[in-house]
């Protein structure tokens, strides 16, 4: 079920760049006057912050006008999901988020959000990149069935990522649903203390997105067990993907777009949309991307992105409901 699922709604991501009746965009007919802030709803030195700071320096040489990164973390990128819904939608505040807060907060939380997938204007699909599971290097796996085994023979081993509801929480969740193991999840207000947590052994595992995970693995201060993709990744070639370990079909990337609050005028909204897509095919930021993992994704409109959102919801929704995952774990 989750292979066949998922695997329309990935390659819907790369799909979206070849549609050719995309509509056409006026460029340039917003400029801003002042700085303009860009929120991120991680700590930094996660993917999300990597990723805004990779950005933010051509998009203010687009734009014309200085682009500042800021963090508000917590919640799983809520908090700041939040604050980007209660702004002006004036052009001056614009935020990255993924799945957790676009997404996945919505089918989690049956008593509803503090905002709604209505409160923002989608701009566009930035960024796609694998993910990879890591253990602390003295948990004695090598390979996904050795994981197993560790955690069916360790009930006091716990896993940890960056926030509840979290793309990273469920595709953990939904590995360990696939593999039938339960294991206590810890959420924490970024990857920077996740990974501070692993490295010193207080908790086993981690999913992480390959920007943070490869150099840690590299390194030796983890180690890979697999990446969560159906081919292996540049990065770490020698990582055999959990599809080849028996989790046949199991591909589930990590998302990052660039959002707006509701309301941001059709001008400015083609303004972003024209900027954005120049950055994003520029040969630096795209080398740079590459270098972490990370794959650009040009050309989904904002039409074509809120369609995306709409179908990642459902599909998440799916997910949810077979794996049983609660906002608890």
């Amino acid at each position: 079920m989750f292979s066949r699922t998922l695997q329309r709604a990935v390659g819907a991501l790369f799909a979206a760049s070849a549609l050719a009746a995309a509509p056409a965009l006026a460029a340039d007919a917003w400029k801003p006057t002042k700085p303009v802030r860009l929120l991120v709803g991680f700590a930094p030195g996660g993917s999300a912050d990597t990723l805004a700071r990779l950005l933010a320096e051509p998009l203010s040489q687009r734009l014309g006008q200085t682009v500042v990164v800021e963090n508000l973390a917590g919640a799983g990128g809520n908090i700041m999901a939040f604050r980007l819904s209660q702004s002006q939608p004036d052009g001056y505040t614009i935020g990255i988020a993924a799945a957790g807060s676009m997404a996945i907060t919505h089918v989690l939380n049956a008593k509803g959000t503090s905002y709604k997938p209505t409160d923002f204007t989608p701009i566009t699909l930035a960024a796609v990149q694998p993910n990879v599971v890591i253990v602390n290097k003295d948990v004695p796996a090598n390979n996904l069935a050795e994981l197993k085994d560790y955690f069916q023979k360790t009930p006091t081993a716990t896993y940890g990522t960056a926030g509840v509801g979290i793309s990273n929480h469920l595709i953990a969740e939904t590995m360990l649903y696939k593999l039938g193991v339960k294991v206590p999840h810890a959420a924490y207000r970024g990857a920077a203390p996740v990974i501070t947590d692993l490295l010193g052994g207080h908790i086993a595992m981690t999913m992480d997105n390959i920007s943070t995970a490869a150099p840690l693995a590299l390194q030796g201060k983890v180690k890979a067990i697999g990446v969560a993709s159906l081919k292996r990744s540049p990065q770490l070639p020698d990582v055999p993907t959990l599809d080849e370990q028996g989790l046949k079909g199991f591909d589930m990337p990590t998302w990052q777009g660039v959002f707006a609050p509701a309301g941001l005028p059709a001008d400015v909204l083609a303004a972003y949309y024209a900027a954005l897509q120049d950055v994003l095919k520029q040969p630096g930021v795209k080398e740079k991307m590459a270098g972490l993992g990370s794959e650009p994704v040009t050309g989904m409109t904002p039409e074509q992105f809120g369609q995306f959102l709409e179908n990642d919801r459902k599909q998440w929704a799916d997910i949810v409901r077979a794996a049983n995952i609660s906002l608890e774990q």
